[in-house]
């Protein structure tokens, strides 16, 4: 069953993307950055067996903010693409800041959340402090990288693959050695680590025809 939804999700991401940039141009694409790395922030709290092996959630719509700025990188220029570590990072900040003013109330007597959401969201403080070190780094190589990639040998599907594929290392050792570490028994976190990355490039190379059908949607007007 965990098998089915992953790729379901998979296919409605990328389609999500599409769509977000056909109708909404290059705004649409920042606010699925945006709202991709909240999402997927509050989905790595969860881990679950895929294929027999043990990973956190998070990793699809983690990884599809690659996807989308390589669509602004190729179609904007490597300024454009840049504006993505800004918004990635604001938004994991001023999540996790109002996150912790919520869990500074004292519930009701009838409150039901409060326990829910402590267990989330300290937690959390973790995972942004992960997600941001490793966002801003791997989102730096990857726009450097596929900028680079595309002059030299102007081939989409090389620069798209090389360049999340390379920075997702980064960005994989970096998040879960700070989000996990004390946390977990040690093998377990290379396990994650080493299953989040398989699954990340998974990712990278599934949605290489999605960067193609980008790469053909004209601009739209406001952009």
């Amino acid at each position: 069953m965990n098998e089915i939804l992953w790729f379901g999700t998979l296919l409605l991401t990328f389609v999500s993307i599409i769509l977000c940039y056909k109708f909404l141009g290059k705004n649409g694409l920042f606010l699925w950055i945006v709202v991709a790395t909240l999402i997927s922030n509050i989905q790595t709290v969860k881990t679950v067996e895929l294929f027999g092996i043990e990973t956190a959630l998070g990793t699809i719509l983690y990884g599809s903010t690659f996807l989308a700025t390589d669509i602004l990188n190729y179609k904007y220029g490597l300024k454009e693409s840049r504006k993505t570590i800004l918004y990635g990072f604001l938004s994991m900040i001023i999540m996790t800041i109002f996150m912790v003013i919520c869990l500074l109330y004292t519930p009701s007597p009838n409150d039901f959340a409060q326990e829910s959401l402590s267990t989330i969201f300290s937690f959390n403080i973790r995972i942004t402090l992960g997600s941001i070190a490793g966002f801003c780094v791997s989102q730096f190589i990857d726009t450097f990288l596929f900028n680079k990639l595309q002059k030299k040998y102007n081939k989409l599907w090389l620069s798209n693959n090389a360049s999340t594929m390379i920075c997702q290392i980064v960005d994989t050792v970096i998040f879960t050695l700070i989000t996990y570490i004390g946390i977990m028994d040690f093998n377990v976190i290379v396990e994650i680590m080493i299953s989040m990355y398989i699954f990340k490039v998974v990712v990278a190379l599934l949605d290489t025809p999605f960067m193609y059908i980008a790469s053909k949607i004209k601009k739209i007007n406001n952009d």
